[in-house]
């Protein structure tokens, strides 16, 4: 991210999560208006079909649905590029997805699909952010350039952009 914030001179916000109580703290911050400038929510954790995994909480509880995200972001997303930098939170049926996308009212919803090496989803990651920010909104020039330039990496990682 530091590197984005040099090359575009974009405001980056990191921050460690690792429990429920936690992510809607941050969440519930990133609803004021403060911080209407940001436009990407990069969120890099572990995860599977549909879901992300909390470390912090306990065995039973690390697993939050894109469902259970949806319901408590209530708003944060809208308007906004909304990226799962984590292992198969994509794959499954691309109509929860879409569900996530409506309900949250995220401008773009990306990730992936499959168990990701982390040196190559950061470099796919580092692309796709830097295509959002050549591009802005147009998501055909954002999806084209993705395809032109990083094909063979972005279907390695089985990489998705709704």
């Amino acid at each position: 991210m530091g590197f984005l914030e040099k090359s575009w001179g974009c405001k980056v916000i990191y921050r460690r999560v690792a429990t429920k109580g936690e992510l809607q703290y941050y969440l519930r911050r990133f609803a004021t208006s403060e911080y209407n400038d940001y436009s990407i929510f990069y969120l890099s954790f572990h995860g599977d079909t549909h879901s992300i995994f909390l470390e912090g909480e306990k065995k039973t509880e690390k697993k939050l649905t894109l469902k259970e995200l949806a319901d408590m972001a209530k708003g944060v997303f809208t308007d906004r590029f909304v990226h799962f930098s984590s292992c198969r939170t994509l794959l499954g049926s691309d109509k929860e997805l879409e569900e996530f996308k409506n309900d949250t009212g995220a401008l773009y919803l990306s990730g992936y699909t499959t168990k990701v090496d982390s040196i190559l989803s950061a470099i796919n990651d580092i692309a796709y952010f830097d295509q959002i920010l050549r591009h802005q909104t147009k998501k055909a020039l954002i999806a084209s350039a993705m395809e032109k330039y990083y094909n063979g990496l972005s279907q390695k990682l089985g990489f998705k952009i709704f």
